[in-house]
């Protein structure tokens, strides 16, 4: 008999483990965890576009004082080359004066003061640097360029003064034209622009 009980006890417990689970309805528990999923979806979403939180931290930070010798050591100091870099800082004011003046007046006799100011610094820098490890600098190459290129930009300007009073601005022998002028000060403003980052990106 005992064996008996112990069989039916047997099939009995197979028979309530084998996976038949549970019989009955679950509490709906989906509503006491709502505001969870409601916060969830709260932090997910940003208070602000990246746009926005980028133009924010631009109003935050001050303009760079790149005429503060303070800030040159201590923002963009770079190991072994301070002086290098207080040079090159001084070309990029000229630059960004030559930036301006090319974008509005173009007065002629700004241009090529600040051309001629331009010529004096890379001159400087080229002199100063020619056998140091700076010389294999890109920068130090780029200076030589653009002080070159407005260089030639400042005699095409100044030769066409002149030129106005004895070549008639239709004749075929006159390159001194509005659209040659125009063509030449647009392709060293590429060049300022480009030569500029490159200085500011000095590695």
């Amino acid at each position: 008999m005992k064996k008996i009980f112990s069989a039916l006890f047997l099939i009995i417990t197979i028979v309530m483990t084998s996976g038949a689970g549970y019989i009955g309805t679950l509490p709906d528990i989906e509503a006491d965890f709502e505001y969870l999923k409601k916060e969830s979806s709260e932090k997910a979403q940003a208070p602000y576009s990246v746009e926005e939180l980028d133009r924010q931290n631009e109003e935050k930070l001050k303009p760079v004082p790149r005429d503060n010798e303070n800030y040159v050591d201590i923002i963009i100091k770079k190991d072994g080359s301070t002086d290098y870099f207080k040079d090159v800082n001084a070309v990029i004011l000229i630059l960004e004066k030559l930036r301006r003046c090319i974008n509005t007046d173009r007065d002629i006799q700004k241009f090529n003061a600040i051309v001629s100011n331009l010529i004096d610094n890379v001159a400087y820098i080229t002199t100063e640097y020619k056998d140091k490890p700076e010389s294999n600098y890109l920068s130090y190459n780029r200076l030589n360029v653009i002080s070159a290129q407005a260089r030639d930009v400042a005699n095409f300007r100044m030769n066409a003064q002149t030129a106005q009073s004895y070549i008639p601005y239709t004749s075929t022998n006159n390159v001194y034209t509005k659209e040659n002028i125009d063509s030449k000060m647009e392709a060293l403003l590429v060049n300022v622009n480009e030569t500029i980052f490159i200085l500011k990106n000095l590695e």
